[in-house]
C-alpha cells in the first residue's frame, strides 16, 4: 500500500524600490498581546515595487514566512489578479499565463524573482532581488520544515507499512499496523540520530545515507536468505533546504 502525503500549504504601496517595514502602516491596537504580536510582525515584513516590463509592475514582499509576489498594472496601479501571488507554495507562473516569472531559492534568506516578459528572441530574463529581512529578523524555520515536509507510505512485509517522512531536518520512519493503521509503537522512530532498529526488534530496518539528499530505507521482516528490500524517501519539494 502506498499513498503520498504532503504538509504545507505570503503592505504598503511603494513607489519605485523603497524598502519599508509594514509596521509604519500599522494603526492603533485594540489588545496588548495582539498588538505586540502583529508589530512584531509587521516590522518584519518589508516591501519593494519594481516594473519588469510590457507595462507590468511587481510588489516583491519578504517576511519571516518567506517571499511573496503580487502583479499591477503600471498605468493605474490596480493587481493583475489573473496572475494571483506567488510564493512558496506557488513559487511560477503557469505557462499559459503569456510571461515567465518565478521566485528563486523561495525557502533561502535571498530569494529572487527572475521575469521574462516578452517571448521568442526579443524578450530576455531579468533577476531582481527581494528585500532582505530587517536586522534581527530571520526566517520563521518551523515554518519552512512544515512546508517542506512530505510522506509516503510503504509496505515492507510480515504485515508492516513503513511510513517515510523528508523533512529539511532529515529522514524519519514510523512503523504502521496494516491491518488497522495504528502505529507499531514497540519499534519507535527512526531518524539521524537513532537509524536502525535494535536487533531485539524482530525485523531488520535501517536508514541508509541519513544525511543525504537521497536516503533508503533497507529493510528485512523474513529469515533466512531472504534479500533486504531498499525503499527511496520521498524527495524534498523543489527549493527546499537540508539543515
Amino acid at each position: 500500500m502506498r499513498y503520498t502525503l504532503r504538509t504545507g500549504l505570503a503592505v504598503a504601496t511603494l513607489a519605485g524600490s523603497v524598502l519599508v517595514p509594514t509596521a509604519a502602516f500599522a494603526g492603533t491596537s485594540h489588545g496588548a498581546r495582539s498588538a505586540s504580536a502583529a508589530t512584531a510582525a509587521d516590522q518584519c515584513t518589508v516591501v519593494k515595487s519594481d516594473g519588469v516590463g510590457a507595462g507590468l509592475g511587481v510588489r516583491m514582499t519578504m517576511s519571516p514566512q518567506g517571499p511573496s509576489a503580487v502583479f499591477f498594472d503600471e498605468a493605474d496601479g490596480s493587481e493583475v489578479k489573473r496572475f494571483g501571488t506567488l510564493d512558496r507554495s506557488h513559487p511560477a507562473l503557469a505557462r499559459d499565463a503569456g510571461i515567465e516569472v518565478e521566485i528563486l531559492n523561495p525557502y533561502g534568506s535571498t530569494p529572487q524573482l527572475l521575469a521574462k516578459t516578452n517571448g521568442g528572441r526579443d524578450g530576455y530574463y531579468g533577476i531582481r532581488n527581494f528585500p532582505k529581512l530587517p536586522k534581527g529578523c530571520s526566517l520563521d524555520e518551523g515554518t519552512v520544515v512544515k512546508q517542506c515536509t512530505v510522506s509516503h507510505q510503504d509496505g515492507i512485509g510480515a504485515g508492516l507499512d513503513a511510513r517515510l517522512t523528508m523533512s529539511p531536518k532529515g529522514p524519519s520512519v514510523t512503523f504502521i499496523d496494516e491491518a488497522d493503521g495504528s502505529q507499531v509503537t514497540r519499534l519507535g522512530t527512526l531518524n539521524r540520530s537513532h537509524p536502525k532498529l535494535p536487533a531485539s526488534a524482530g525485523i531488520y530496518a535501517e536508514i541508509v545515507q541519513p544525511s543525504s539528499w537521497d536516503p533508503q530505507l533497507k529493510s528485512k521482516t523474513q529469515g533466512g536468505p531472504t534479500e533486504y528490500a531498499f525503499t527511496d524517501f520521498p524527495k524534498l519539494p523543489k527549493g527546499c533546504p537540508l539543515y
